[in-house]
């Protein structure tokens, strides 16, 4: 029994286009956050800076350098525009350090006179007489976000690094926001307290949270979306984890800012309520987490129960299946394919498809396409084609037919894909043996035919008589008929006779520029087998009657042939002469053609006729079943009239 893998390919979750959606917005708020502080600067707009009073904190290389960031987070979070962010990522770490050595050495590259060049707002910013500076909270951070972004989704390590100088970026601004919010003039206390305007620490915070969720397959991110009891805890524990120590704590701050308690106090309250909080934040979590893992367990036995039944369905069908994730690597295969291929399941998985299922094509030599490749990439069923040799493992050629198809998520995304294939060696020693006793059989009877034919032409030049002469002479042109019919079911294989073909070479001797007016009408149908014969001599007779009596007697006659499919996959013929010259009561009598069509249209294939003298010339119509029925035949009836 095939083995079901526990980890299969599934589509995106919705979460992790969510996480990067976040990220995407914050990126478009750090950019907007840099453009009005840019504006602030360059645009003296009083309601601006009354507004916002300490927009010009933030220097004007520090809010290009913030832009700049913002840009290249959000080009990060679609890969065909990662290079951009990380060339961006790269000017940000030279910019910074190059503002670090401006800082150490005190000399000055003249960013922020160029980008406040001819502005009187820069002017009275200036007036000190110092130099404007970025400041270091900031520098450092744009430092790190450039590092951070080098190095984020290069590899297991570079990424994990990556996330660490986030996660400093993080701490280093939650800490600068924590001093605004409690009052602490941060730039008066050492390390981890830093100068920085609370715009550079809001961007700061915002780039480190967009980045780490800019990454949502693995690391924070991906423990936040996960969607698992353990993720369900985190972000539940998450808001009380970050959120409400702060706002504890500032409560415990006013209290001692307004004498309420003294500093002992305020810290005992704020570790008592912290515990409480955060002990009905874990209970709370606790039942859903019991929830989503009785919701889990239950899941996982239907997983198991649908395992089970994938399993003993790969094992049961009689085809190869291998199935595969959306790169192309192998997932499972059924014992058929195992043995087809020569790759037991264990080695074959996560290997490549093409090492694999190998496919030449049986005539050039040449490799097929995948049709498991072909089905993720077009994104359809690849139909059942035929003429590929499987070369196995050991080197061996077996001619297939394969086919493949994609497997698509519930939300449309791409999960895999299953390829479907089988052996047609016996198929083809079948093919052949029918080929060679088809082949066999058609010369059997080719010599039949012609050793009746030469009996026949002997009895024709031993003939003395008139009469004996002519019935030699009708006989060999209705073995001559049942030649034509043989041909035509020669032709394909004795699958059946094109009726427009059998038309046509009946008729065509008396087709002939001058003389009667053949008209042929009708869809080419392909009569069965057992109807070939007897519509060939139906034909042949009704030729031969018009030729010697009726509309192919003369130049002026005009004679029509239509059929069409009814309902029930019945044939309705139609013979119609016009300018038969012998009148009618010459061709009364009981002779050899009312005969066959009676008995053989009506005896033989089970269908109806109608014949008819009309002044105009004969008409007969046939309606043939073209497949056997299992009704009673019709005993045959005496027509009004009959062909000689």
């Amino acid at each position: 029994m095939a083995e079901v893998p526990v980890k299969m390919a599934l589509p995106a979750p919705r979460a992790e286009r969510m996480s990067l959606l976040f990220a995407r917005c914050a990126a478009a708020l750090v950019c907007a956050i840099g453009g009005i502080v840019l504006l602030g600067w360059q645009l003296p707009i009083p309601r601006l800076t009354h507004a916002l009073p300490s927009l010009i904190s933030m220097t004007p290389d520090a809010a290009a350098g913030i832009l700049a960031a913002g840009v290249a987070l959000f080009c990060f979070t679609l890969r065909p525009l990662r290079p951009i962010s990380r060339m961006i990522g790269f000017a940000l770490v030279v910019l910074g350090l190059a503002i670090l050595f401006e800082d150490l050495f005190g000399f000055s590259l003249g960013i922020d006179q160029a980008l406040l060049r001819g502005n009187m707002l820069a002017a009275d910013a200036t007036s000190a007489g110092k130099p404007l500076r970025m400041a270091p909270g900031i520098t450092g951070s744009l430092i790190l976000f450039g590092l951070a972004i080098l190095y984020a989704k290069q590899g297991r390590v570079l990424s994990a690094f990556s996330q660490i100088l986030a996660l400093v970026i993080l701490a280093q601004v939650l800490i600068v926001l924590a001093g605004y919010a409690y009052g602490v003039a941060t730039y008066d206390y050492p390390f981890p307290f830093t100068s920085m305007s609370i715009y550079g620490a809001l961007s700061g915070f915002l780039l480190a949270l967009g980045l780490l969720a800019a990454s949502p397959e693995y690391g924070i991110a991906a423990a936040i979306v996960e969607q698992s009891p353990a993720g369900e805890m985190l972000r539940r524990l998450l808001p009380g984890i970050v959120v409400l120590p702060l706002v504890i704590g500032w409560f415990a701050h006013q209290a001692e800012a307004h004498t309420y308690y003294d500093s002992a106090a305020t810290l005992a309250i704020f570790a008592v309520a912290s515990i409480l909080v955060l002990a009905v934040f874990a209970w709370t979590t606790i039942g859903a987490v019991r929830r989503a893992d009785r919701d889990r367990n239950a899941a996982l036995m239907e997983l198991r129960g649908q395992r089970e039944w994938l399993s003993t369905t790969l094992g049961s069908i009689g085809d190869g299946v291998i199935a595969t994730d959306p790169n192309g690597s192998v997932l499972l295969l059924n014992k058929i394919a195992e043995q087809m291929t020569g790759w037991s399941g264990a080695e074959a998985r996560g290997r490549p498809i093409w090492e694999v299922f190998r496919v030449i094509n049986e005539g050039s030599r040449k490799p097929v396409d995948d049709p498991a490749l072909k089905a993720l990439r077009e994104r359809a069923v690849t139909r059942l084609e035929s003429g590929a040799l499987l070369v196995t493992r050991d080197e061996k050629e077996l001619p297939v037919e394969h086919s493949g198809a994609p497997i698509l998520g519930f939300d449309g995304s791409l999960a895999g894909s299953v390829l479907i294939f089988r052996d047609v060696t016996e198929r083809r020693r079948t093919a052949q043996r029918q080929t060679m006793l088809v082949g066999e059989l058609n010369h059997r009877v080719k010599n039949a035919l012609a050793i009746v034919q030469s009996l026949v032409q002997a009895s024709l030049r031993q003939a003395t008589s008139r009469p004996a002469q002519a019935m030699a002479q009708t006989l060999a042109e209705r073995l001559q008929a049942l030649h034509r019919a043989h041909d035509l079911l020669l032709e394909s294989q004795w699958s059946g006779a094109s009726l427009k073909a059998m038309v046509e070479r009946e008729l065509e001797p008396y087709r002939r520029e001058g003389g009667p007016k053949v008209m042929i009408k009708g869809p080419d149908v392909l009569l069965p087998p057992q109807c070939t014969s007897i519509l060939a001599m139906t034909l042949h007779e009704l030729a031969t009657n018009a030729v010697k009596y009726g509309a192919l007697s003369h130049n002026a006659g005009q004679l029509g042939i239509s059929w069409k499919t009814t309902r029930g996959n019945r044939l309705l013929l139609n013979w119609e002469e016009r300018g038969s010259l012998v009148p009618v009561a010459a061709r009364r009598g009981n002779g050899f053609g009312m005969q066959l069509i009676d008995k053989g249209i009506r005896h033989n294939l089970g269908g109806d006729t109608k014949v008819e003298f009309r002044p105009t010339g004969l008409y007969v119509e046939l309606n043939v079943p073209l497949e056997p029925s299992n009704e009673p035949r019709m005993k045959p009836q005496r027509a009004p009239a009959e062909l000689a």
